[in-house]
């Protein structure tokens, strides 16, 4: 992987602070003082995102259960592989993509919000196979080693805020909460070759902010994180064979966003 998450995170974070000390800075008095009042109010965001994958292969392409009642399938497998019977993947680059949604915000208490933020992620990452000289693929990819995978995911993320203590026209918070995403990319990919996803999932999702008070809104800059809970990958055995799918044991999807709300 060229580019982490962490370097990703370390890559923006002046960004973060710099939005914060231009965007948030006192003019000699107090803005929006009986905002955080509101018992609801609304919304939108727009926002910078990498798309990440965890991946875990087997060691051996026969461990894989679905060649348990299939000897045949794994002889192709492993032919498609020029006799091999291990290989691996990693994810090759990380893009940056665009983010963009809504927001409906529900005050629970003096420091504790309730957030609803749903929205859509645009995106892609690149799958590299290592160990292929010169692979067998089947009709319609043209990428031997990279593969490209596009999403477009319907986010529907719910959190809870809790903010500290407003300092003048800045006030802290983190945030922590559960999203469930739908990949809705329905062209045929380049990867449906290789390997079958699953086009659904849950997400873990943690973030920090800093809420700034200006003359007439509130300009929010966060950094979230979200934590894909399950298992991506989908093995079958229907047209296309992904043969060189096969080598992976687990997948599951990251997310790091960057996201700036004005409410």
């Amino acid at each position: 992987m060229k580019l982490s998450g962490l370097k990703y995170l370390l890559f923006l974070l002046p960004l973060f602070v710099g939005a914060y000390k231009s965007l948030g800075q006192r003019k000699g008095f107090d803005n929006l003082t009986y905002f955080d009042d509101r018992k609801l109010h609304f919304g939108f965001y727009l926002g910078l995102n990498t798309m990440d994958y965890r991946l875990k292969n087997y060691k051996d392409v026969a461990d894989n259960p679905v060649f348990k009642d299939n000897p045949q399938l794994l002889a192709n497998t492993i032919e498609r592989y020029g006799g091999k019977s291990s290989l691996a993947a990693e994810i090759y680059t990380i893009m940056p993509g665009f983010t963009v949604g809504g927001v409906v915000n529900a005050r629970l208490g003096r420091d504790i919000d309730l957030r609803f933020t749903p929205g859509m992620s645009l995106g892609n990452r690149h799958f590299k196979l290592l160990g292929i000289e010169n692979p067998i693929v089947d009709p319609g990819i043209d990428l031997k080693t990279y593969l490209y995978i596009p999403s477009a995911y319907l986010d529907l993320p719910v959190g809870i805020r809790y903010k500290g203590f407003r300092h003048h026209n800045l006030r802290p918070y983190i945030y922590t909460g559960a999203a469930f995403r739908q990949d809705l990319e329905s062209q045929k990919r380049i990867s449906e070759g290789v390997v079958h996803l699953k086009k659904s999932g849950p997400y873990a999702e943690v973030a920090l902010g800093l809420d700034s008070y200006l003359e007439y809104f509130r300009f929010t800059a966060e950094f979230r994180f979200s934590y894909g809970l399950n298992n991506l990958i989908r093995h079958d055995i229907t047209n296309p064979l992904p043969y060189y799918g096969y080598i992976f044991k687990e997948l599951n999807s990251n997310l790091f966003t960057l996201i700036f709300y004005f409410e």
